[in-house]
């Protein structure tokens, strides 16, 4: 009799400490969406520095009453930001192919600074003959977008702020646990964004009169969110733009088309809050704006156009 009490009491404890354990698997799992976006905004907040990497592919179709061309982009890139310091430092490679035989340019190359409200940016195009360049772009008194746009982080928070978030299966993300949002975002309240007035803007100079959000079909966001930082790791974004030749102030003359871009973009997040060092090329400091941003300065926002250095080669 004493065995079998022995046994049963064994028993119950076994599974009492078994169902204690699952309740606090599952409570861990039943944590809020609300609870998430909550502790990752405000983590967010009080970030100082990170580092990033970017995967962006951009598939187009180009249809026109004759034949449809086909391009691909393929861009690649690392980043490191200081937000305290409002600096950046941002580094872009990016390649295209194409159907037509037509050459397409060779490998194109970026580096840009971000430092307070100067934007410092070199160019190599891939075209024979026509070497790298710096050249700087200042902003306007007022023009507080421009880091916004190039914040990676806030954008990803701004869009997860504004957004209906729905908690899927957990997954495991170079060995971190971490939970993952599907973003959708209320299209309203995105084109009343910051991000969306910075797109707005900034191709109003190329495309006046375009109403992107209009040309905006679908977008579909996820986060990978670390469970024991509750710092995004990873994000990854759909997008599909269509514009038509309607949709352009252009000439009736000019033959219809219709482009289909569907673009995909992988980022991952790291090194938060860590000591970066983003410091300025001695050959990015005698840069001089580009004449097409002299006019859209002058034009959009009203300024006089700043002085000028000479533009530097290298």
């Amino acid at each position: 009799m004493k065995r079998e009490l022995m046994a049963g009491l064994i028993a119950v404890l076994v599974i009492a400490s078994v169902m204690m354990f699952s309740g606090c698997v599952e409570e861990e799992k039943k944590m809020s969406v609300a609870d998430i976006k909550a502790d990752v905004l405000a983590n967010a907040e009080e970030t100082d520095t990170y580092k990033f990497d970017m995967d962006v592919t951009m598939k187009m179709l180009l249809s026109n009453e004759t034949n449809d061309t086909e391009m691909t982009t393929i861009s690649n890139g690392r980043g490191v930001l200081d937000v305290a310091d409002k600096r950046m430092k941002l580094y872009m490679n990016t390649s295209m192919e194409t159907n037509e035989t037509t050459e397409v340019p060779g490998p194109m190359e970026m580096e840009m600074y971000l430092i307070n409200t100067t934007m410092y940016t070199k160019m190599n195009l891939g075209i024979p003959g026509l070497p790298p360049q710096w050249t700087k772009m200042e902003m306007p008194e007022g023009y507080e977008e421009l880091w916004a746009s190039q914040n990676q982080l806030e954008q990803q928070m701004e869009l997860l702020d504004i957004s209906e978030v729905e908690l899927l299966a957990d997954e495991e993300l170079n060995g971190v646990d971490c939970y993952v949002l599907k973003i959708v975002p209320d299209m309203e309240k995105f084109w009343n964004s910051t991000i969306a007035a910075v797109m707005d803007r900034s191709t109003q100079g190329l495309a006046p009169g375009i109403d992107l959000q209009k040309i905006l079909k679908s977008m579909s966001t996820k986060e990978w969110i670390a469970k024991d930082t509750m710092y995004p790791m990873k994000t990854q974004m759909a997008v599909r733009l269509v514009v038509s030749s309607e949709d352009l102030a252009i000439p009736d003359t000019v033959e219809r088309f219709t482009m289909t871009a569907d673009e995909k973009v992988e980022m991952l997040f790291y090194d938060y809050n860590q000591p970066v060092s983003i410091e300025l090329p001695e050959a990015a400091e005698a840069a001089a704006e580009p004449p097409l941003m002299q006019m859209l300065n002058q034009s959009d926002f009203n300024q006089t156009a700043l002085n000028q250095t000479a533009t530097t080669t290298e």
